[in-house]
């Protein structure tokens, strides 16, 4: 009991570190950064969160080949795809999936998150964003801050991030699409 005690102290203060920096001005990251893929970002994070899923039986994985580049400091999209991946798997029922895509479109690129856990009540989406905020009933433990965090880091790279049933005919699961203005047309993203 004292191990997890410990354990979700350290994991909040980690949070609240990541929400701090989120928010902050730092030059550092307003800096104009080096085109990043998206795909590899994916791959990254997928690599730290892979034990999380398989110990919880959770199918996670990419959907489809296409990549983006996004001017991003890598460091911020880590982070942002990193809580969006850790809540999906979290909040989705053992055994089940949790799905990453990206997409371009006019000129955007558009990371998805889609989970077939509980999603979230349409009512409830504005508010998922605060800091410590948990939707009502929720069993799962955590401190409310990954939408937090994403919501500080998409309003600092000037991303647009919306909220919808990740199945549209169940009205089920959770889809989360953060869209982010592509580097120049035709730069390659790196490998």
């Amino acid at each position: 009991m004292l191990r997890r005690g410990i354990e979700r102290g350290r994991s909040l203060v980690d949070q609240l570190l990541a929400l701090a920096r989120a928010q902050g001005s730092d030059a550092a990251a307003s800096a104009p950064a080096a085109p990043c893929s998206v795909q590899v970002i994916y791959r990254r994070v997928l690599e730290d969160l892979m034990p999380l899923a398989d110990a919880r039986r959770i199918d996670l994985g990419v959907e489809g080949a296409q990549d983006a580049a996004v001017r991003v400091q890598e460091p911020e999209l880590i982070a942002l795809v990193r809580n969006l991946v850790d809540n999906a798997i979290r909040y989705t029922p053992e055994g089940g999936r949790v799905d990453l895509s990206v997409r371009v479109e006019r000129g955007l690129a558009v990371l998805g998150v889609r989970d077939s856990g509980p999603g979230i009540a349409p009512a409830e989406r504005g508010r998922v964003f605060d800091p410590f905020y948990r939707t009502p009933g929720s069993e799962h433990s955590g401190s409310g801050l990954g939408l937090a965090i994403v919501r500080a880091i998409g309003e600092r790279i000037g991303a647009r991030i919306e909220l919808d049933h990740g199945d549209a005919a169940t009205q089920s699961g959770l889809l989360v699409s953060v869209f982010i203005a592509q580097a120049e047309p035709g730069t390659a993203p790196p490998a």
